[in-house]
């Protein structure tokens, strides 16, 4: 289940409003602060200078970054558990995460998610009761997407003493270190500006050459393919998406080398992240023990649904 993490106020759509409504199920929500376009339909329905995004990284933001993030539960949750009918009651465990240098705002984002939600879309009428929230370093996933199955059990083919994760996420490049089974702080850490960022540069130029802004999906268009298709015409943009590209690929490789020096020590580095195979040939050139994991940009999501699998096993156990 993905959709991407903006939303914005609801307008009317004024034609082929079924027709819509089923093309982005579960993406027309309300709740306290009124009607909300979220995640495809908000990008395709409403200007960009009226998305907002996940930007809470500072103290005095908390308070609006988490209001996001549970307004992106709420949609998870409608989109999950359609069909529901007059606040019916749902129970829920909640894995989930946060970069490695914001893990001190995790006691507000429990407070934030837990608890009972009204989840009122297009698609459901619920109330989620969130009884258990999980917070853990971002690529703390992925490290148990990799030492854990697909059932929540040990993974008996994880043998590596000492693995690390380079999480190249939207806003934040993350590092973690596990050493066999053990988070090592001093050896982990976050980076602002991730993706996002390139996407900047990107739509920079575009806007400069085009004298309009661009769509955020036509700029992600344009560094994924290095084409852009004005008035019918494909441009080639390769040389401007690497020159985007140049700042992020420097700056995770100077985060690696600040916190792990040439790698020597570390087993098996692991890319994740949306973000992983725009870096994943310098970051091997200099890290040769790298694998970008497959579909990465899910890495982090599995680790949270089998840690959460795992801690239920071990309650089974007790």
């Amino acid at each position: 289940l993905v959709f991407p993490s903006v939303c914005g106020h609801a307008r009317p759509l004024k034609f082929g409003m079924e027709d819509i409504t089923a093309r982005h199920p579960g993406e027309q929500l309300q709740d306290d602060a009124g009607a909300w376009f979220v995640g495809d339909l908000a990008l395709m329905q409403l200007p960009p200078g009226e998305l907002l995004r996940l930007r809470g990284r500072t103290a005095d933001e908390a308070s609006l970054g988490n209001a996001f993030r549970v307004r992106m539960l709420k949609t998870a949750v409608g989109k999950l558990l359609p069909g529901y009918r007059e606040g019916e009651a749902v129970h829920l465990r909640l894995a989930v995460g946060l970069p490695v240098d914001h893990m001190g705002d995790a006691p507000a984002l429990k407070e934030a998610l837990c608890g009972p939600h009204l989840v009122r879309s297009d698609g459901t009428h619920l109330v989620a009761h969130v009884g258990e929230v999980m917070v853990m370093p971002q690529p703390v996933g992925t490290i148990y997407a990799q030492s854990l199955t697909a059932s929540g059990a040990v993974n008996p083919h994880h043998t590596y003493q000492r693995t690390g994760v380079v999480d190249v996420g939207t806003y934040t490049v993350d590092l973690a270190l596990d050493d066999d089974g053990e988070f090592v702080g001093a050896e982990s850490g976050s980076l602002e500006g991730g993706v996002s960022s390139v996407l900047e540069r990107i739509a920079a130029v575009l806007e400069q050459e085009h004298r309009q802004k661009i769509p955020l999906k036509l700029v992600e268009s344009t560094l994924l393919t290095g084409s852009f298709r004005a008035k019918g015409t494909v441009m080639d943009y390769r040389e401007v998406v690497e020159s985007a590209l140049e700042p992020l690929r420097s700056a995770v490789l100077s985060l690696m080398s600040d916190k792990w020096k040439t790698g020597t020590t570390v087993d098996r580095i692991y890319l994740s992240g949306g973000g992983a195979p725009l870096v994943a040939e310098v970051v091997k050139a200099v890290y040769p023990q790298t694998v970008v994991l497959p579909e990465p940009q899910f890495g982090n999501a599995r680790g949270y649904l089998r840690y959460a699998l795992f801690t239920a096993l071990q309650a089974l156990e007790v």
